[in-house]
């Protein structure tokens, strides 16, 4: 049984004829130790549909309108509120993108990490377990940056910082989205190399929000790609990196300049992600694509197992 099963997540935002679905369909499952990429343009749905395995959208003006999120087994949508409290970080912890909004400026960062530990391991909520995982994400002198403000830390320390308070509660799932975002190349490398290295040694699942392709080949398992709040492309990591099936992933992987490669101008993807709402009928990504036939605009694909393990939203991937 896999630590995280979603099933055909459906979530709208607003009530009756004005309600827009932000998540439409959506289905992925994580294994224990397993990494899994979720990749997309800015507004596609990646953060909403992973800020709903623990229900941290708020309901209204969202609304879960169908499917199930099996958490250990249990259904994340059936939960009452201490339930989900015993979930939300004892279970799955989030780090948030931007750590300088996320982090509290007034309080001192050991201070905030201690909060996490009081709230779900109570007997470890000391100045020793605050060093403890200060040193594991590699902060250097943590006896003295415990008393730091976040304003006296890099953007790459802060990033730690906010590992540091998901790790305290010992999850099982840590949610990460866009953690490079912002951060120089060098920094971000430091970034994926802390996370490679803390499942490797905690044994904990791995979510991985990011728009960057670049990074996918580094450190996920396997990848999800959600375009207008839909997974249109699932698939092992190294074999989508390899050769990706559907229009959409095509595009975006021919838009990350290669080295070696001296091109006049980058390819982009021609048009924009469509708003909420206002999807086009059939296809989503239809407009869009260079491969569309006449029937992408009148019949909805679904996502079907092409091969083993690679599913895709689209009949002419080939």
């Amino acid at each position: 049984m896999p630590l995280l099963d979603i099933r055909n997540l459906q979530l709208e935002f607003g009530t009756g004829r004005d309600a827009v679905r932000a998540v439409d369909g959506v289905s992925f499952t994580i294994a224990e130790g397993e990494t899994l990429c979720l990749v997309g343009e800015s507004g596609c749905g990646k953060s909403v549909s992973a800020l709903s395995i623990a229900r941290l959208v708020p309901t209204p003006p969202a609304r879960y309108v169908g499917g199930e999120i099996l958490l250990n087994g249990c259904d994340v949508l059936k939960m009452d509120q201490r339930e989900l409290r015993s979930i939300r970080g004892g279970v799955v912890s989030y780090v948030f993108q931007e750590p300088s909004a996320s982090l509290n400026p007034v309080f001192r960062v050991g201070n905030q990490i201690k909060e996490s530990l009081k709230l779900h391991r109570p007997q470890f909520a000391t100045d020793d377990e605050v060093i403890r995982l200060l040193k594991l994400v590699g902060i250097p002198a943590p006896e003295s940056r415990i008393r730091d403000y976040p304003h006296q830390m890099s953007g790459g320390m802060q990033q730690r910082i906010m590992i540091a308070m998901a790790l305290a509660s010992e999850p099982k799932l840590l949610v990460a989205d866009e953690p490079t975002t912002a951060l120089d190349v060098t920094i971000q490398a430091q970034i994926l190399e802390l996370l490679r290295d803390l499942k490797a040694r905690l044994r904990m699942s791995i979510l991985l929000i990011t728009h960057n392709l670049g990074i996918v080949g580094d450190i996920a398992d396997r990848v999800a790609v959600m375009y207008a709040g839909q997974i249109v492309e699932l698939s092992p990591a190294r074999a989508l990196l390899q050769r990706p099936l559907h229009p959409y992933t095509q595009a975006l992987m021919n838009s990350v300049p290669q080295l070696g490669h001296e091109l006049d101008r980058l390819q982009a993807i021609p048009g924009n992600v469509p708003n909420l709402g206002q999807f086009p009928r059939g296809c989503r990504f239809h407009p869009r694509c260079p491969k569309a036939q006449s029937d992408c605009s009148q019949k909805a694909p679904e996502l079907v197992e092409v091969e083993p393990g690679r599913w895709v939203r689209c009949p002419y991937w080939k």
